[in-house]
């Protein structure tokens, strides 16, 4: 079923306000329950709009990965769940979507549904679904895109994506309305209505909708769970977000939010934290089984929806220990850095292999205090003591280095079988560590570049920091920002190492001192000269919305091409970016295509172009996510089989965050495409220059898509990954580029370094 326009809607109204209360109490205490998870049955279901439970059956209601709603019965969580077609073809047509979905205990549904007409202007409806699968429409002509939807005792509550929350009697008489933007979601709690928002519980009065009182005080933890929920609200815009529930019989509000399950007291105003999550699933909606027992749907970031119990009881015990038992396999997987998106890519392995246990270790993070040089130097060894991690991300590690040592498998049948198995990935990347007699020791599954991004009559030429620099002085200054919105030393120095990197020192590990000295002299010729055309005014105001560079640099691609979208207001045209995955990818299409909310395409941008950066051996990519496996017998096969899986379309066309990259598999890519052509118009909107533009999330056209493709295809020369050289250079070039150490001074500083560490 297709959702044009939905997404897009549905995430723009989501973006809520922060707001504040008048009304301060004593602070809640805190204590901590403790209670288990218990992960159950899979559902196969691409949006959730609903989930109750109506007498002694679970209920769910969704949309079936194929299209077409469904309504999914069952009387156990783990058990199998009954699915039947909701029949709304008399209520709702192919474009219309349902947003939000409530059940009493009849069994009867009341759902929102949303329709987008050819001027993008939305309206719902509410529709009863009874029993027997008799349809009635309950109110019609709702001038907003409706969300959450709350039964009363004799009507219902909607609350609407422009902040309105509106009561209507069951006969469709609107009896009040209340304003609130800012809104996180809302329940009926006996003969109030409760309201979440960033920062405050707000309570009315059911029966007339007028205010009793704002409670603004909580403990810490509570207080990030609720600005984390008004921030996060309509990242998954295609599903619900019911988040607060009330159950009558402990007189308790339950607010399940990202950080962990709370119950609040309205009567005494005491919050009580029942259990802290320990994953960063999406938690879609939550049924109040008792005080101590919670069964809710969440879904992870590749999309795979599942019901999980949170209990104090033991009663799910057994089901888990069945699990247990049947995971007689386990697979270790080790990061050199901790990455969210190995996580997430980690919990989507398992919740499609039940059979296999993947543990995710790592040597660094931001908390640990340990350095590059002492976490490497342990996993070696581990792995000379034949001992370790099963499957080692090589991101960041020497791969040479390792391959006459015996602690690698050799890995060229599995490259082979990755090929023979998807024949659309890229060799020259797949085959960036075969050596000459035919061993493979890693296998990269993902790869990023440097690009310029400009008109492309004008950026044809730009191929070297020389050409760069000279159309940068042919240019006028921005009216916004400067030329790159490059504000950090770091900027420079990470968008532009990886063109020298293979060169420096290569993938054999011959160092050349007149590349590394060319490398610097470049670094500096460009930082000059924007440093030159930047204000310490621009600069601050760079740092003050989005912080240090560590803090940004992994989300904020957005800023350094946005304001392309407006040229004639930002005087920018240009672009020089770390072409890190598909995000990048998306955002240029979009910005090429032009559009702006509610208008027609315009043209001003359909002269982009985008151009990887190389040498004169061809275009440079960064192997990135490079998998390799202990040569220790213990797991091998399955580590093998976790590795394989890896490069299948299935898993390469999910996203999995910035450290990931590009992906190597182009059926993957393809498949992500007419996924996301299921979904209608998924993305969002940038501000630029007080105009609104498209940011589509998938490729708008095949020629993008193709063309996507093709630069992917053109990268051909790899760059070293190796991070201890990085680091080596990076560390030292700062004294250089703000002229506090002369060249051969720093040249003589690496070099020193460079040549102890390649003795190694």
């Amino acid at each position: 079923m297709k959702h044009i326009g939905f997404y897009l809607i549905m995430l723009i109204g989501m973006m809520l306000c922060w707001g504040c209360g008048d009304h301060k109490i004593t602070e809640s205490t805190e204590t901590e329950a403790g209670l288990s998870e218990y992960r159950m049955a899979q559902l196969d279901m691409a949006q959730i709009c609903g989930f109750g439970k109506v007498q002694d059956e679970y209920v769910c209601i969704g949309e079936a990965e194929n299209g077409g709603y469904i309504r999914l019965t069952g009387e156990k969580p783990d058990g199998d769940f009954r699915q039947e077609e909701l029949k709304l073809d008399s209520v709702m047509d192919e474009t219309d979507m349902i947003t939000a979905a409530d059940m009493d205990e009849a069994g009867s549904l009341y759902l929102a549904v949303s329709k987008m007409d050819d001027k993008r202007d939305i309206t719902g409806r509410i529709v009863k679904v009874m029993p027997d699968d008799t349809v009635q429409i309950l109110a019609d002509h709702i001038e907003e895109n409706v969300k959450n939807i709350r039964l009363t005792a004799d009507g219902y509550i909607i609350g609407c994506a422009d902040g309105v929350i509106q009561c209507f009697s069951m006969e469709g008489q609107k009896k009040y309305e209340i304003e609130n933007s800012d809104y996180t979601d809302i329940c009926v709690a006996g003969d109030k209505l409760v309201v979440l928002t960033a920062r405050d519980i707000e309570t009315y009065d059911i029966s007339d909708g007028h205010m009793l009182e704002t409670i603004t005080s909580f403990d810490d933890t509570l207080t990030e769970g609720l600005e984390d929920a008004a921030s996060e609200k309509g990242k998954d815009a295609l599903s619900c977000s019911n988040i607060m529930k009330y159950d009558e019989k402990s007189d308790q509000i339950y607010i399940m939010l990202g950080t962990g399950l709370f119950a609040y007291k309205l009567s005494d105003k005491l919050g009580t934290r029942l259990t802290t999550f320990k994953s960063a699933d999406i938690r879609y909606d939550f049924v109040v089984e008792d005080s101590d027992t919670f069964v809710a749907v969440t879904g992870d970031k590749s999309g795979n929806k599942r019901i999980v119990v949170y209990s104090l009881s033991d009663a799910y015990a057994a089901y888990n220990s069945t699990k247990e038992a049947s995971d007689s396999r386990t697979v270790t997987v080790y990061s050199l850095y901790y990455t969210e998106s190995y996580e997430n890519l980690i919990t989507w392995y398992e919740s499609d292999h039940s059979d296999i246990t993947v543990q995710y270790i790592w040597g660094v993070d931001d908390q640990n205090g340990i350095s590059e040089k002492d976490a490497i130097s342990s996993l070696n060894t581990q792995l000379l003591a034949g001992e370790g991690p099963d499957v080692i991300i090589m991101d960041g590690l020497n791969v040479k280095s390792y391959e006459n040592t015996g602690v690698l498998m050799d890995l060229s049948q599995v490259l082979d079988d990755i090929q023979k198995e998807n024949p659309s990935c890229l060799k020259n990347v797949l085959y960036t560590y075969k050596n000459k007699d035919g061993s493979v020791y890693a296998i990269p599954a993902m790869e990023t570049f440097t690009a310029v991004i400009g008109p492309e009559a004008e950026i044809r030429n730009v191929t070297d920091v020389q050409s760069l620099v000279a159309y940068i002085n042919s240019q006028d200054k921005p009216a916004d920002g400067n030329d790159l919105s490059f504000y950090y030393l770091e900027s420079y120095f990470d968008t532009l190492y990886p063109v020298y990197a293979s060169e420096i020192v290569d993938m054999e590990g011959h160092y050349d001192r007149e590349i590394l000295k060319k490398f610097l002299e470049d670094l500096r010729l460009l930082y000059d000269l924007e440093m030159a055309r930047t204000t310490q005014d621009q600069i601050n105001d760079w740092t003050a919305r989005f912080g240090a560079y560590e803090e940004n640099i992994k989300d904020n691609y957005s800023g350094y091409m946005s304001p392309l979208f407006n040229r004639e207001w930002s005087g920018r045209k240009l672009a020089f970016v770390d072409m890190k995955t598909m995000s990048e990818a998306w955002l240029f299409y979009s910005i090429k295509e032009d559009s702006m909310v509610g208008m027609e395409d315009n043209t001003a941008n359909r002269d982009y172009d985008y151009e990887p950066w190389g040498t004169d051996e061809g275009m440079i990519y960064v192997p990135n996510t490079i998998l390799a496996v202990n040569s220790k017998k213990e797991n091998r096969d399955s580590a093998v089989e976790f590795v394989k899986a890896l490069f299948s379309a299935e898993v390469q066309k999910k996203y999995y965050g910035t450290e990931c990259g590009n992906p190597v598999n182009m059926d993957g890519v393809r498949a992500w495409n007419e996924d996301a052509l299921s979904m209608g118009t998924p993305g969002g909107a940038v501000e630029v220059g007080g105009n609104n533009y498209l940011n589509w999330t998938y490729w708008r056209t095949d020629e993008y898509l193709e063309d996507y493709i093709d630069k992917l295809s053109r990268l051909c020369v790899p760059s070293n990954p190796d991070v201890r050289i990085r680091s080596m250079i990076r560390e030292n070039a700062a004294d250089y580029l703000e002229g506090n150490a002369s060249l051969e001074d720093t040249l003589n500083i690496i070099d020193k370094l460079l040549n102890v560490y390649l003795k190694e």
